[in-house]
This record gives structure tokens, sequence and C-alpha cells, in this order.
């Protein structure tokens, strides 16, 4: 799961075999289709990055797959996938991003200020949730996988976040990543390099399965 990582990577952290060359295009569907031995062999997470046009369904599934790899690496239960878990990390990276802010709390919109409050908006009746952030600027990654690598990595190298990983009782998980090509968090010499920063949420349920309700968040795509 290790990759290499540049020097000018800016990095923020609060605490069945499957070819394919027709799919362009990440499905739900592919959550029940691929599994934690055979994800890495899945050509749509291979694909490079078009900047200009991101697949952010498929960039949150190879977080998902790889954030269940590192569990099951350390010998604990994979996570089920979660829709509204992931509604709620993505809307939750792409406020930081627009928003200019990098913390778990939302300073900039009380309606989103806390978990709970955007675990309900996401259609969470009964939220119970983990959550780790990050944001890496200033590296071009050649793909979507080396991409969730590295964001995983980040999370397994901070005692904090590895813990909330790694919790025993979660049940659940959603990720959720976005894009933010300008300054952001003052970082001008990142932007000068030409690319951006990478947001990132990881939601877990715990104790008990989540009870959707209806979203008033819409995920990604």
């Amino acid at each position: 799961m290790r990759s290499q990582i540049s020097p000018f990577l800016v990095l923020f952290f609060c605490a069945l075999s499957f070819h394919t060359y027709a799919q362009r295009k990440w499905d739900n569907k592919y959550y029940q289709r691929l599994n934690n031995q055979n994800f890495r062999e899945s050509e749509l997470f291979k694909a490079p990055i078009n900047l200009k046009k991101i697949d952010y369904a498929r960039l949150n599934a190879a977080v998902f797959y790889v954030s269940n790899e590192a569990r099951d690496e350390a010998g604990l239960p994979m996570l089920e996938y979660q829709e509204n878990l992931e509604i709620m990390a993505w809307n939750h990276s792409r406020s930081m991003g627009e928003k200019n802010f990098f913390d778990h709390i939302n300073s900039k919109d009380k309606k989103r200020k806390k978990p709970e409050q955007r675990a309900r908006l996401a259609g969470i009746t009964n939220p119970n949730v983990g959550e780790n952030i990050s944001s890496q600027g200033g590296y071009r990654y050649a793909s979507y996988l080396e991409l969730a690598d590295n964001i995983v990595d980040g999370w397994i190298d901070s005692p904090s976040h590895r813990m909330t990983l790694y919790s025993p009782g979660a049940i659940q998980l959603g990720c959720g990543v976005y894009y933010f090509a300008g300054t952001w968090q003052k970082n001008k010499e990142i932007k000068k390099q030409g690319d951006g920063f990478w947001i990132a949420t990881q939601n877990l349920q715990i104790g008990t399965k989540v009870k959707p309700g209806k979203a008033k968040d819409k995920g990604p795509g």
C-alpha cells in the first residue's frame, strides 16, 4: 500500500478478478463486485486523474477500498459501504475546500457545524460517527489508486487518525475527497506549482448500522 511521496507534498491531518476497459465510470454496484482481494486489479482505479473531469465517486471508492485493506491488514473486520456516510464525507470535504477551513467543526455554516448535523443532512437518522480528515497538495498523482494510498497512509501514520480508522466498533464506512484548484489555507507556493489540494474526509458509523432517511445533501456525480 505504501508509495513514494513527493518532497513538495504538503500534508494536514486532523485527529472476482476484475479487469475492464469498456467501463470508464464508477457505478455503486461495483461495491458488491469488488473486494479487498481484487480491487487493485481494477483498471478504473489505475486510470489517471483528469483534473478537469474528476470522477469523485470513483475516487471515494478507491479510498474506501484502501481503508478496508488497512483494517484487514491490522486483523480488523472490514466495513460495509454506506451511501449516506459517503454523502456526509464528500460534502464536508467540499465545504472545507470552498469555505477555506480545515476542521471537524464547520464554523462557516451553522447548519453544518458539527458532525451530527452533517450526518442528518446526509440522511443519517441515528448518527454515531467517527471522522478523519486530511489535506495534501503540491503533487500530481498518477492514478486514483495512488492518491487513495497516500491519503490512507497519512491516516495510518497519525496515531489519533489510526485509532479512528481502526475503531473496533465501526460497522460502516463512507469516504469523500474534493479537489480545490485555487490557493487554499494561504498556501500560495503550492498553487504556483500548478497542482491544487486534495481534501479528504472519512466517516465511520459506530455500534449500529445507519438508519437512512431522506438526504438533503447530494453525493458526488
